[in-house]
């Protein structure tokens, strides 16, 4: 599924496919931010909740990739979360990134789930 999966450590940060993929989450994690700004416009992509669907859209094009990811992924990176920010993790700032992963997540989810459904559902009907 990611071509740096055998890469550990030093290896695995350093590795410029990983690089672009931390760039690229924190991208996604930017525009969820800004979208709960009520003042900014939505812009020509839709909001951050249609973008994040259109993104899990994508995920089922992913070869190797299962629903189940999303939740792996969600407790992996709450808990990456807590062991970085030490003692400034509180269970308020938890709570708020639990809230902001699971939008994150719910959305994608819905994206994946509608683009598998399109992909194989329908076509077992045919």
């Amino acid at each position: 599924m990611f071509p740096f999966r055998d890469a550990w450590g030093d290896r695995l940060i350093r590795h410029p496919q990983f690089i672009e993929q931390a760039r690229r989450f924190m991208h996604v994690i930017a525009c969820v931010v800004d979208g709960l700004d009520p003042d900014l416009d939505a812009g020509p992509r839709g909001s951050a909740a249609q973008r994040l669907v259109r993104l899990g859209r994508k995920h089922v094009t992913i070869e190797g990739f299962l629903p189940d990811y999303f939740d792996v992924f969600t407790r992996a990176i709450l808990s990456v979360w807590k062991q970085e920010l030490k003692d400034d993790y509180t269970d308020e700032t938890g709570d708020a990134w639990a809230t902001l992963f699971a939008f994150l997540i719910n959305n994608l989810k819905i994206g994946y789930e509608a683009e598998f459904k399109v992909r194989y559902m329908d076509e077992n009907k045919r």
